[in-house]
């Protein structure tokens, strides 16, 4: 019996079907781990279930501001001090457990990251000096005429950006 002369594989095509041989056994290996990663997080106690819960949407990172405050100090209830001529800014930071309060007393349009939640604010700047709250889209949340405070309920969530003066 003849049997038909075949032509060599050329070894660009062998060398993209082994790569594609390699990449579905790395997929199909990684399956029962990640498999057994969410079995495991479903089965999780009650109380780690209940932790995550209320830990969900709080952010990872402490709050900063940007350009830098003049001082920040952390303070752990409603009362704290804003120096005569600052706009005294207060936020809960999940890393510490406590509130972060950041001086603002030079002129900026400061932005904030990773704030969220509530909080408050005093502005104890020169009577008559207004303190604007952005949203994200540059929107003017609120005004604040000092001497001001936070309204009750106040949330930086909406807010992006302040301007002190």
């Amino acid at each position: 019996m003849h049997l038909p002369r075949t032509q060599p594989i050329p070894r660009k095509l062998a060398g993209l079907v082994a790569g594609a041989g390699l990449v579905l056994v790395m997929l199909l290996g990684a399956a029962p781990a990640q498999a057994a990663d969410s079995a495991a997080q479903r089965t999780g106690s009650v109380a780690q279930r209940a932790d995550e819960h209320v830990n969900a949407g709080v952010p990872a990172n402490s709050p900063v501001i940007s350009p830098a405050a003049e001082r920040i100090r952390y303070v752990d209830g409603d009362t704290y001090d804003c120096p005569s001529g600052r706009l005294c800014a207060r936020v809960w930071d999940p890393n510490a457990g406590r509130y972060k309060v950041f001086d603002l007393w030079a002129c900026h349009t400061y932005s904030l990251s990773y704030w969220g939640g509530g909080g408050g604010f005093y502005n104890n700047q020169t009577t008559g000096t207004v303190a604007r709250f952005y949203n994200q889209s540059g929107g003017v949340v609120l005004s604040s005429t000092a001497y001001g405070v936070a309204p009750g309920g106040w949330s930086w969530d909406p807010i992006w950006k302040i301007k002190n003066c």
